[in-house]
């Protein structure tokens, strides 16, 4: 594989686009905005080029392109120049196997402008401290998820704590596994979406290369942060709908378990927020509530949408916290409704129940309008993903008929999902693109929801594109040999694009 890297750290993404349109340049482009890949590689030169063993992280050959031989012509007083040919020899021994790991780089002269690395030089002066540069940063960007009884894998509660996961932490940062946000920040901007600025990734990582050292201040801060008192993000909810238990089994696969919860309202109701509290996240892989007609019986199916009901919020990886609606919206409850819920559980080698709760935190008046979900799928039968496929590619539109104010997305795909894209067409023919989710991960699925709500005049289309990888390249795909068809259960696929927003008429 051949890619070319931008570690300019003021190019944007238009101006690396249009350098590569100019000179024809047909090679992906990686941008290396943080320069820790250049400094990783140990890039001096603009135009240098490295072959990679990427198993090992091994640098094989550093220099510039190879050099043609040139003989004498006095007549234009050319001298003769003798070739060169490293990085040929280098790419010939790589693909015949000739050429073993344990050979030292071979280097050779590149010829271009020397790299600046001001941030790397910056640190190497003086080493980001942990309680002022460091401590600040995880505290903001990591520890909602990395506290005890969080769903992270440890808690970072403590200097020793940190410093002993830091050589994890920097691969999970520097392969953007961590923070979750998966979405292309030059796209808009999303409340919740977990940004890290290249400053702050560079801080952090040239921190940990340093040793992770603990400074001299008295007081280690994350020692400092204390865990929620309450299970409840906004305090205690007007009301908790408790799910009735459901006894998981230690193996198995489960059908979508659906309930129907009478609500004893004797008026109507309008809901500001709500919180979903799994019983047991090991077995409670998400679950979807809907109000619906008390003894409504029909049961859910994810992606399909109805008159009868109205989406009312969700919880699934990375989508666990209160949700608030957007201001002068909510879901209104009409007197004697009832909750439904779908709920998808996995079994995990050990008999479990789940108690699942759900609160819902009234408004103190009633809004302006009705916040509404619509999911916008292409999925079931028309999804048939060959074997091995790496890059089938799947589509969905759907128009807006009435104006509305758009506040929320979330793609889903299952553990096959690749990428996916929203773009919106306005009735003039223009566009624009609301969120590109570049590598889509299926342990994170939240609502991103926009920091400026988008406008949409009645007549927009909104469209999906996204792509599934079927390949043994796909660590997460549980068989590249199957054909892979619609379905509820994880190891089949979905494609579905999640709308939120309400409408601006009265």
């Amino acid at each position: 594989m051949f890619l070319g890297i931008n570690s300019a750290a003021n190019d944007s993404l238009d101006e690396i686009r249009n350098m590569a349109q100019l000179h024809n340049f047909d090679l992906p482009i990686l941008l290396d905005d943080s320069q820790l890949v250049a400094e990783g590689l140990g890039l001096t030169k603009a135009g240098e080029l490295v072959v990679l063993e990427p198993n090992r992280f091994q640098v094989l050959y550093r220099g510039g392109l190879d050099i043609e031989s040139q003989r004498a012509r006095p007549e234009f007083n050319i001298a003769e120049r003798a070739g060169t040919s490293f990085l040929s020899d280098t790419l010939t021994a790589v693909v015949a196997g000739a050429m073993s790991l344990q050979d030292s780089t071979v280097t050779a002269d590149a010829i271009g402008c020397d790299l600046s690395f001001p941030a790397r030089d910056m640190h190497a002066k003086n080493v980001p401290d942990y309680s002022t540069d460091i401590a600040p940063i995880l505290e903001e960007k990591c520890v909602s998820c990395h506290i005890e009884g969080g769903i992270a894998p440890f808690a970072m509660n403590s200097h020793m704590m940190v410093q002993g996961w830091s050589p994890m932490m920097k691969e999970v940062m520097m392969t953007k596994r961590m923070p979750p946000a998966q979405v292309d920040p030059s796209i808009n901007h999303f409340i919740n979406a977990r940004y890290m600025e290249p400053e702050e990734l560079q801080t952090l990582v040239h921190w940990i290369d340093a040793g992770a050292p603990r400074g001299t201040a008295d007081v280690d801060p994350l020692t400092l942060i204390e865990p929620p008192q309450s299970m409840w993000q906004l305090g205690e909810p007007d009301y908790i709908v408790e799910v009735p238990g459901f006894t998981v089994p230690a193996t198995g696969v489960l059908d979508y378990e659906n309930v129907t919860l009478n609500l004893p309202f004797t008026e109507d109701k309008w809901i500001k927020s709500v919180q979903h509290i799994p019983g047991d996240r090991r077995v409670l892989h998400h679950l979807l509530s809907y109000i619906v007609p008390a003894d409504y019986a029909e049961a859910i199916v994810e992606g399909e949408n109805d008159s009868y009901r109205e989406f009312l919020e969700g919880y699934a990886p990375g989508k666990d916290e209160a949700v608030t609606y957007p201001e002068n919206s909510g879901m209104f409850v009409p007197n004697g409704s009832a909750v439904q819920m779908s709920l998808h559980y996995t079994t995990f080698g050990k008999e479990t129940v789940d108690n699942t709760l759900l609160g819902l935190y009234f408004a103190d008046e009633a809004p302006r309008f009705q916040y509404s979900t619509y999911s916008l799928s292409h999925g079931g039968a028309n999804i048939v993903i060959p074997p091995g496929a790496t890059d089938h590619k799947m589509s969905a539109s759907y128009v807006f008929e009435d104006e509305v104010l758009l506040h929320g997305l979330r793609p889903h795909m299952h553990y096959r999902g690749k990428n996916m894209r929203f773009t919106v067409i306005y009735p003039d023919g223009t566009k624009d693109d609301v969120i590109n989710v570049p590598d889509y991960n299926f342990a994170w699925q939240p609502t991103y929801r926009l920091s400026e709500p988008m406008l949409l005049p009645a007549g927009s289309r909104v469209m999906i594109e996204g792509a599934f990888d079927n390949s043994q390249y796909n660590l997460g795909n549980p068989d590249p040999a199957a054909v892979v068809r619609g379905g509820a259960q994880s190891w089949d696929e979905m494609f579905i694009g999640y709308l939120s927003y309400h409408k601006t008429g009265e």
